[in-house]
């Protein structure tokens, strides 16, 4: 059975269900949860996302992406994302929340999405699933702004590191 997603307007108000057949089909906007991932060396959480993805297989992309379910909400869905993708378990709803960092509308011919974006700082064990993640590497900001160039890296992924930076710098 096709997993049920909610379609949503501009503004990221519900418009109806469907499936994720339908909205990768007719690129319809729906929302994603993204984490990004930085151990206690600053190092960013890279991971190459596996050749079975319906969008973006074999692209390398910065922390964890879930596409959020009917019913569920962009928290849950990085919960959810860290424990598949990662085997990271433990975080709590609160933890997340309070790191959330921005949100981002992302528009393209095959993919349309509002993505919230959370921050883990993290060191612990990490376990990635075989069926969505190829690889994990940690890397430096360097190394990311040299990974984004010269491979296939997921656009959203670049945006939210790009953004991530800026936020950084401000501080």
């Amino acid at each position: 059975m096709d997993e049920i997603l909610d379609v949503v307007d501009e503004k990221d108000k519900f418009v109806r269900k469907s499936t994720r057949k339908e909205v990768r089909e007719k690129a319809l906007m729906y929302r994603v949860s993204r984490v990004v991932i930085v151990n206690n060396k600053g190092e960013f959480l890279m991971q190459k996302r596996s050749m079975n993805k319906d969008i973006y297989p074999g692209y390398w992309d910065i922390g964890v992406a879930g596409t959020v379910s009917s019913g569920e909400g962009y928290v849950g869905t990085a919960i959810r994302e860290l424990t598949e993708e990662l085997g990271i378990i433990g975080i709590s709803n609160i933890q997340l929340m309070h790191s959330f960092l921005f949100k981002l509308k992302y528009h393209s011919s095959m993919d349309n999405e509002h993505c919230k974006v959370y921050k883990l700082i993290y060191d612990g064990k990490i376990i990635p699933q075989k069926e969505e993640v190829d690889e994990i590497k940690f890397l430096t900001d360097e190394g990311t702004k040299e990974l984004i160039g010269t491979s296939n890296f997921h656009p959203v992924g670049a945006i939210v590191f790009k953004k991530y930076l800026e936020l950084k710098n401000k501080n």
